[in-house]
């Protein structure tokens, strides 16, 4: 990811905001459903270092939790950890939507597309 930013939020919400991720790969020119789905608070995934979450304070103006004010927040230059992500995902086109949820209530919902490649095995 080269740049992503979160121009509107409220701290009260995010502290305690869940995100639920559903992943699809792209095959027969469209994105279908790929096995991949997970939910937990924004925070415990940060503090677990989920796919090198840690990194998204390196660059950017995000300090991390609990968010203090309500100032844009940027992150820029990240680059998933694929050691901390789940073995074996084939090659291919996916995209990851991440929804952001208060109490059952969606606050936001975010695509991001990425490309997995391996080795070609001879």
């Amino acid at each position: 990811m080269e740049r992503a930013s979160i121009p509107h939020y409220d701290k009260k919400y995010m502290n305690s905001a869940k995100i639920l991720l559903q992943v699809y790969k792209f095959a027969s020119n469209e994105y279908r459903l790929f096995p991949l789905r997970f939910q937990d608070k924004l925070c415990n995934l940060m503090k677990a270092n989920v796919a090198g979450l840690q990194k998204l304070l390196n660059c950017g103006n995000f300090s991390g939790f609990p968010v203090i004010s309500n100032t844009n927040i940027t992150f820029c230059n990240f680059i998933p950890d694929d050691s901390m992500l789940p073995p074996f995902i084939p090659s291919g086109n996916y995209r990851a939507d991440f929804h952001g949820l208060y109490s059952n209530n969606e606050l936001f919902v975010a695509e991001v597309y990425g490309k997995v490649t391996r080795p070609e095995v001879k």
